[in-house]
């Protein structure tokens, strides 16, 4: 088969993205008879959350946290089903009834009866000086490097941000040997207290906090609540950070900075919903700061807007593992209502239910803090793919206007190869003086190709 020949493939059901929502979905799916195809962009199932080591990759030895049994579940059944996992495929195009694809270097189109769209989130990182150095990573790429490739991203690191994503980093690192300098949270001490419903309302959660508490202090790091990164430091690379107390609402104490020696800073502020392939087949999407922004509206059985697509996962809200599985198994149950006339079980949506309501309590504990943006000063790159600063933002605001497309036009910022997925979120409130910061970002914009794919391949969907 020549290289830009189409790969052509049915099924009942095409699933984007093989994580936990995908992956409960598909396994529930085949379980009833029906024909179901995954496409997912990584090299094994799993998602960013139960991800695998490739083969060959030795693990690292430590302990998984209790969450990762039902995902040591899901791939088993996954593997025992029928359902044919498509890997290394990114979509990057859609329409109801249809999905295309690039794969092993082929344009490839699915066609099938329904979709569920499972594609996860993208981190949120949130610009300061010295951000671009090599060494800073995100927190969800050193967790990738240590859980999926069993590969120590430095010695001595730093991990800044906020929300619960932080304590899997901390605890990923340390298990490959890599020593946390500090782990800083920059939400007040009191947003336990606040979290503490949703994790108590959940069974699963307490056993996964419970872990945690005990990883952290058997390996004697401290987490310190109302603290963050400044700034990172260094010839070449990151050699330092500069770091200190935060307000209530974010905003650096700069009398409190000290530095710290680090070769790695590893950080993150919560995650962003991945909406772009849902934009593209026509669904709603609708502003919910708690969830991480901008998703997918979706009823009580995960149908969006448009008739026989459905969505599942951090798409339709962060939420973490516990509520994709409830809303992937959700979804397939819907499907059987709309291809089979089965009836959806009520215990279905109570499940959804109740895992949504656990997941809020606890996000709502961590919200990005306004002030945060404070931290980067007038010489900070905000897009790195165009080198835009926050004085080139905001005299691009000045001038043409504040909406999202108006300061892209004004200095280009969002318009390089990632498509605004890094800078996107905080473009419009990085261009806002502090005291009027609204965090309300314009809906992203789709473009075609979703993602970056060969010229061949969408040369190929056409013929």
């Amino acid at each position: 088969m020549s290289s830009n020949a189409v790969v052509d493939l049915q099924a009942d059901v095409g699933i984007v993205g093989a994580g936990p929502g995908g992956m409960a979905a598909a396994v529930e799916l085949a379980r009833q008879g029906l024909s179901v195809t995954i496409l997912d962009e990584g090299m094994r199932a799993g998602g960013q959350i139960f991800r695998q080591l490739p083969d060959g990759y030795s693990s690292p030895d430590y302990a998984e946290p209790p969450s990762h049994e039902r995902g040591h579940s899901l791939l088993h059944d996954l593997d025992a089903s029928s359902v044919r996992v498509v890997t290394g495929a990114a979509v990057w195009d859609a329409e109801p009834g249809k999905l295309w694809f690039e794969s092993d270097g082929r344009s490839g189109q699915l066609t099938c009866k329904a979709i569920v769209l499972a594609p996860g989130a993208y981190d949120r990182f949130l610009p300061f000086p010295g951000w671009t150095l090599p060494g800073v990573i995100s927190a969800g790429a050193a967790q990738v490097m240590v859980r999926g490739f069993a590969v120590r991203p430095g010695q001595r690191a730093l991990v800044a941000g906020t929300g619960p994503l932080l304590l899997p980093t901390v605890t990923a690192l340390l298990s490959i040997g890599v020593e946390v300098v500090a782990a800083l949270e920059a939400a007040p001490r009191s947003a336990m207290l606040r979290a503490l419903p949703g994790v108590l309302r959940s069974g699963a959660r307490l056993r996964e906090a419970w872990y945690y508490v005990r990883q952290l202090m058997r390996r004697g790091v401290r987490l310190q609540w109302g603290h963050t990164i400044f700034a990172a430091k260094g010839e070449g690379r990151v050699q330092s950070v500069v770091v200190g107390r935060v307000d209530r609402q974010g905003r650096p104490m700069r009398d409190t900075a000290r530095s710290l020696e680090v070769d790695t800073v590893c950080a993150g502020f919560g995650l962003v919903p991945s909406v772009e392939l849902a934009q593209r087949l026509g669904c709603e999407v609708e502003w919910n700061a708690v969830r991480g922004g901008w998703c997918v509206p979706v009823d009580s059985v995960m149908r969006t807007a448009v008739d026989s697509v459905y969505a599942v996962g951090e798409i339709a809200g962060i939420g973490g593992s516990e509520v994709a599985i409830a809303e992937g198994q959700l979804a397939a149950a819907s499907v059987l209502q709309a291809l089979r006339q089965q009836p959806v079980p009520p215990r279905a949506i109570a499940a959804r239910r109740s895992q949504r309501r656990a997941a809020d309590s606890m996000l709502r504990a961590f919200p990005v803090l306004p002030g945060l943006f404070d931290l980067a000063d007038d010489e900070t790159v905000v897009c790195r793919c165009e080198d835009v600063t926050v004085r080139e933002l905001r005299d691009a605001r000045e001038l043409y206007g504040s909406g999202a497309r108006a300061i892209k036009m004004g200095c280009r910022a969002g318009m390089g190869p990632c498509q605004a997925r890094i800078c996107g979120p905080n473009l419009q409130a990085c261009a806002q003086p502090g005291a009027s910061r609204d965090l309300q970002s314009d809906a992203p914009v789709v473009q075609v190709p979703v993602k970056p794919v060969r010229a061949s391949t969408v040369l190929g969907a056409g013929g």
